[in-house]
């Protein structure tokens, strides 16, 4: 047998391991492992997200180019209109 094929053998024991000690079914421990491992994508994106505007924003920097700013609308204080 190759390694690959001991680790998804060990990968799948381990599981089944585990879902007979948390004493759940496998279905709901796969459905709640996918849900988890999903949301740690969802953030990892987000995080990579995040880390290419900062990126941006600092080659910006460096160029001299700065993205268009728009001046702010004044904002209207309610105490003004007393």
């Amino acid at each position: 047998m190759s390694g690959m094929t001991n680790f998804v053998i060990g990968a799948i024991v381990g599981f089944l391991i585990c879902v007979w000690a948390v004493d759940t079914t496998p279905n709901a421990a796969f459905s709640a492992l996918w849900t988890k491992l999903e949301r740690v994508q969802a953030m990892s994106a987000a995080a990579n997200q995040a880390y290419d505007a900062m990126k941006s924003a600092t080659q910006d920097e460096r160029q001299g180019t700065h993205p268009l700013l728009l001046p702010a609308e004044p904002r209207a204080d309610p105490a003004v209109y007393r």
